[in-house]
C-alpha cells in the first residue's frame, strides 16, 4: 500500500481439484502510530511468525474461508479489500506428494484492538509495522502476498456491484415488475452472507423489482433501507453518469449496487479504462458480483466474486 497500481479480475469461488490442500487467509491491517501495520500468528509447530490463514471446509467458498480462518487465529473481526495473489507449494504424504494452494486478501481489522485468546495452533499474535513485516514474515508465501499488498495504494471503500439474481421468464406483466425465480431466491440466500463480508455502508439498487428484490434480504442483515436510483437502470442509457454515480458512492464510503447486465459491463468499461485497471472479461452471469476497489475516487482492484 505504499505505491500506486492497479489490478485486473480475478474469478473467485469454489475451487476443488484432486491432490490440492485448499487454505486461505488475508494480510490484515490497521492504521496505527506510526501508520499501517499488519496482524502476525504465530505457530508453536513450526516455531515461527506467518499471516493469519488455514485450510477451507469442504465447498466453502474462497472468501468465506479465508475470513473465517482470520478470524478464528486472530481473534479479530475481517472486512475483505482487495484479492491480492495465490501461492501454492508441495506438501509430502504418506501417498505421495500434494499440491496446497493459498488464496489471500487484503483485509481490515473492523475490531483492531480486539482481546487476542491463545489457542493451540496459534499461541501469539501481534502487530507489525509494514516496514518490518518483511523481515519478520521470511514464508516466501507470505512474502509474495507482502509484496503485492504494499505495491497498491491505501484502499478507502468497496463497492460492490452486483447483477440481479435470475428472474422469472415465465412471469407475464410488465418486465419492470418481473420478480425473482425459484432459483433466484435460493441463489440471493447465498449472496447474502458473501456481501455482508464487506461491511457495506449503502445499499443501493436499479428500479426493476428483481434487481431490489436481489439485495433486499442484505439490506436486511444490514439494518439499511434498499435506495433505488434509476440511473443504475439499462432503459436509462447514461452509463457515463452511472459510473460517475460509482465514484460518488465510493467517496461516500463504498456500498453495494444492484443492477442489470448491460449497465454492469458499460460501467466496468469505463472505470477500468479511465483509472488503467485491466479486465479479462467484463461478463456478469446473473447473480454474480465484482468487488470493485477504490482509493479516493481511484479505482485500483476489480475482482468478480
Amino acid at each position: 500500500m505504499l505505491s500506486s497500481g492497479a489490478v485486473s479480475g480475478y474469478g473467485v469461488g469454489v475451487n476443488n481439484q484432486p491432490n490440492q490442500v485448499l487454505a486461505a487467509g488475508g494480510v490484515l491491517w490497521r492504521l496505527g502510530a506510526a501508520g499501517i501495520e499488519v496482524a502476525a500468528v504465530y505457530r508453536p509447530t513450526p516455531g515461527n511468525w506467518s499471516l493469519p490463514k488455514g485450510k477451507l471446509n469442504a465447498g466453502e467458498h474462497l472468501l468465506l474461508g479465508a475470513c473465517r480462518e482470520v478470524e478464528e487465529e486472530t481473534g479479530l473481526s475481517p472486512v475483505p479489500q482487495v484479492y491480492l495473489t495465490r501461492a501454492s507449494y508441495q506438501l509430502s504424504r504418506p501417498e505421495g506428494p500434494v499440491t496446497k494452494v493459498v488464496d489471500f486478501w487484503s483485509m481490515r481489522a473492523r475490531n483492531p484492538h480486539a482481546a487476542f485468546v491463545p489457542n493451540e495452533e496459534v499461541t501469539r499474535q501481534r502487530w507489525i509495522p509494514l516496514a518490518e513485516a518483511g523481515t519478520v514474515l521470511e514464508r516466501p508465501r507470505d512474502q509474495q502476498a507482502l509484496a503485492v499488498f504494499t505495491s497498491l495504494p491505501t484502499v478507502t471503500a468497496s463497492v460492490l456491484l452486483l447483477r440481479h439474481a435470475p428472474a422469472d421468464h415465465g412471469f407475464a406483466g410488465p418486465d419492470s415488475a418481473r420478480p425473482l425465480s425459484t432459483s433466484g431466491r435460493a441463489q440471493v440466500a447465498q449472496l447474502t452472507g458473501l456481501l455482508a463480508l464487506y461491511d457495506p455502508a449503502h445499499v443501493f439498487s436499479a428500479t426493476p423489482l428483481r434487481c431490489v428484490k436481489t439485495v433486499s434480504p442484505l439490506a436486511s442483515v444490514l439494518n439499511q433501507p434498499v435506495n433505488g436510483e434509476s440511473v443504475f437502470d439499462a432503459e436509462e442509457g447514461n452509463p457515463e453518469r452511472a459510473a460517475t454515480r460509482v465514484r460518488e458512492i465510493a467517496v461516500d464510503g463504498g456500498g453495494v449496487i444492484c443492477s442489470q447486465a448491460p449497465v454492469i459491463a458499460d460501467m466496468l468499461a469505463i472505470l477500468a479504462d479511465s483509472d488503467d485497471v485491466k479486465l479479462p472479461s467484463l461478463r456478469t452471469d446473473p447473480g454474480q458480483a465484482w468487488a470493485l476497489s477504490f482509493s479516493g475516487q481511484t479505482l485500483v482492484a476489480a475482482q468478480r466474486l
